[in-house]
């Protein structure tokens, strides 16, 4: 299948070498080992394209990523970074049901390309692939980055985040399974810069969210909730403790946690499971941003007045946000650099401090409005790319109408300096003394 053949590319050989070719040719340090199971407890290694055709069909599970040693699957035997992949699990209704159009939608609203395949599952989930437009060797720092971005890719689009490591098993594509694909390819140093953008957003929102995680968990109302409520209240206090919780920027596990010590105090207390399922609830994706301020007071029987966190905006508005900043940037730039800039595009980003892959967005945006012209010199690393201001002249006001110059009935002569000695009304006057002669 020509899918397998995007993912692996060169890693795996079209058939197994023979003895003698294998003395001849050594060591191949560029070849990878594919692992296939059905029970994640035994497994087989391949290494060629005609073994796992074969294959394919006898098992469930395979690593997108190849790895140096066919006795052992773990990150420290990886050998190449071949895509990012993400767990879209629905099974025991973890995750609210979603479907390929939605899907899509979220991972374009987060920025992200769009993926090179999608496989269904039979929970009725996805496993969504990216493909590396080139393999990343599998070094301790790139694995490491690798699973950074895998999390928050999971996290934005609703993955699965126990579902992360670069060495993971993820169910075989073929016909039957594969729902969407694409040649779409990115490159890892996109997908870090998008890392990147990421982060300092997180970062903006901590900062946002430390005001309220310093007053919200210390009213009074929220403190009496913590100390219990009797049978018929207990459903809707937990419930609003976990979205207080979570307003305030505690972890999932910190709020699970915190929410059965106030169970505790209830008479009598929940069962543990509905806990558990409280806490799902009030930090699943799309649930409300904090507490209803109407429910404390109804539950506390206490004063409340509270703003509810709105969040973070879309990132699409984050984004243009971004965007209009950084073109400003780029504009003062060419200002101050006499209206053209030359250089590798990846150079210029940095001199700029934008993101590569935000740099390249940008000047498209630019161009499209005309503000910039853009030309491209050499190919791959070797290419030079200039970028010039558009001078636009605004059109010259018109001047009004001169009464006492010339007018459209002011006869003009054609050559330079005209007719010395002669005006124009002495002109007008031999012109109509001949005309009354004749």
């Amino acid at each position: 299948m020509e899918a397998y053949r995007d993912l692996f590319q060169e890693q795996l050989s079209d058939k197994p070498k023979k003895m003698l070719q294998k003395t001849h040719e050594g060591y191949d340090s560029e070849r990878g080992w594919v692992f296939v199971t059905n029970d994640f407890i035994t497994q087989k290694a391949v290494r060629t394209y005609q073994t796992l055709f074969s294959v394919k069909d006898k098992f469930t599970y395979f690593t997108p990523n190849t790895f140096y040693r066919n006795d052992k699957r773990n990150s420290g035997t990886l050998r190449w970074l071949n895509a990012v992949v993400i767990d879209i699990d629905m099974k025991n209704g973890t995750y609210e049901r979603i479907y390929l159009p939605d899907l899509l939608e979220r991972i374009e609203d987060a920025g992200l390309p769009m993926p090179s395949l999608v496989v269904k599952t039979p929970s009725g989930g996805y496993h969504v692939y990216f493909y590396f437009n080139t393999p990343k060797r599998a070094l301790p720092k790139v694995v490491n980055l690798f699973e950074r971005i895998q999390q928050e890719i999971a996290k934005e689009i609703g993955g699965d985040p126990q579902a992360i490591g670069a060495e993971r098993w993820f169910r075989i594509p073929n016909e039957a399974n594969i729902v969407y694909r694409t040649d779409t390819r990115t490159s890892f140093s996109d997908l870090s810069d998008w890392l990147y953008i990421q982060t300092e957003y997180e970062v903006e929102e901590r900062k946002r969210l430390s005001v309220q995680s310093n007053s919200l968990l210390f009213h009074p109302a929220i403190i009496q909730l913590e100390k219990g409520v009797s049978k018929g209240q207990r459903d809707q206090t937990c419930y609003t403790l976990a979205l207080a919780y979570k307003a305030s920027g505690l972890t999932q596990g910190e709020a699970e946690q915190r929410l059965h010590m106030a169970n505790a105090n209830n008479e009598p207390p929940l069962p543990q499971i509905d806990i558990k399922r409280k806490i799902r609830s009030a930090f699943k994706l799309r649930s409300p941003n904090g507490p209803s301020a109407y429910w404390i007071r109804q539950l506390s029987g206490m004063p409340f007045t509270y703003r509810p966190f709105v969040g973070a905006k879309p990132r699409s508005e984050r984004k243009y946000s971004h965007l209009e900043e950084w073109k400003s940037d780029i504009l003062s730039f060419l200002k101050k650099s006499k209206g053209e800039i030359t250089g590798s595009q990846r150079e210029l980003a940095k001199s700029l401090n934008i993101p590569y892959s935000s740099f390249k967005e940008v000047i498209q945006l630019l161009e499209s409005e005309h503000l910039i012209s853009k030309e491209v010199v050499g190919k791959g690393r070797a290419a030079k790319t200039t970028i010039k201001l558009t001078n636009i002249v605004p059109l010259r006001p018109r001047k009004p109408l001169n009464l006492n110059g010339p007018n459209p009935y002011t006869f003009r002569d054609t050559v330079v300096g005209g007719l010395a000695g002669f005006s124009s009304s002495m002109l007008l006057s031999e012109i109509s003394t001949s005309l009354d002669t004749s």
